[in-house]
């Protein structure tokens, strides 16, 4: 489906399956994978052999304790995987977020400064399908609760949680799909009673930007950081001389 208004996403999203909990915003149609498993567009192979991914978890660990206040708190890979993932480190986890409106800022957030329009798309994803197809149980895996938790042995990614590290995190409302070394893009893998898309129209993403602004939904929304407010102020320009031009 697609849409070019605020007001189409949101009868969307309340006509959606309640199940469909978490979603994840692009700006592009890419493949969904984490970005320790994609691809070189160019050449097709994957950009990190399975020797490297386990390198950055491993050099992370190592090099990270003397700046954080109680590593020795973190349960497990996957726990490692969150913090790692926040600071930049490729890993197997892909965001998603229990907030559909944040997802929709992240397809659109970018459409001031794209040199084309491009439409934009929303993945709006049943995690507890998803979890008994490729794990066999339906709840959501809250990785915080236990050192056993494996990313590899299992069907195919699954949804997990964690505690909220950061603000940013919190702000985002985030969850994850954790995948293993081989497996493919989420949407190969999921029909519709798991994953379900919605693409915004290239030509339509400045006029959304520019109505979640006018709701209060902005970057400071989803980053909570002193140079969000310095991006947003940025922002209501571009917004105020974009409906100028529209008078």
């Amino acid at each position: 489906m697609e849409i070019k208004k605020l007001s189409e996403y949101t009868e969307y999203v309340e006509e959606l399956p309640v199940q469909f909990i978490l979603s994840r915003g692009q700006s592009d149609d890419y493949p969904l994978l984490p970005s320790a498993l994609r691809r070189d567009i160019s050449t097709g192979t994957r950009k990190y052999p399975k020797r490297s991914i386990r390198s950055f978890l491993e050099q992370f660990r190592i090099n990270s304790y003397q700046y954080m206040d109680n590593p020795w708190d973190i349960k497990n890979d996957v726990e490692w995987m969150i913090y790692a993932q926040h600071y930049g480190v490729p890993t197997k986890l892909m965001d998603f977020t229990t907030s559909h409106i944040t997802s929709l800022l992240f397809a659109v957030e970018k459409s001031f400064q794209a040199k084309e329009e491009k439409d934009a798309v929303v993945y709006f994803l049943n995690p507890y399908e998803l979890n008994l197809k490729n794990k066999q149980q339906s709840q959501i895996i809250n990785v915080s609760e236990t050192d056993k938790v494996s990313s590899e042995g299992h069907d195919g990614p699954f949804a997990v949680q964690g505690r909220k590290i950061n603000a940013r995190l919190n702000a985002q409302k985030g969850l994850f799909v954790l995948f293993q070394d081989d497996d493919e893009a989420l949407e190969t893998l999921a029909d519709e009673a798991i994953l379900r898309k919605l693409t915004i129209r290239g030509d339509a993403t400045k006029n959304i930007l520019s109505s979640l602004y006018s709701m209060g939904i902005s970057f400071t929304h989803i980053y909570p950081e002193l140079s969000s407010v310095a991006k947003d102020i940025v922002m209501q320009q571009d917004i105020e001389d974009f409906l100028r031009e529209d008078i």
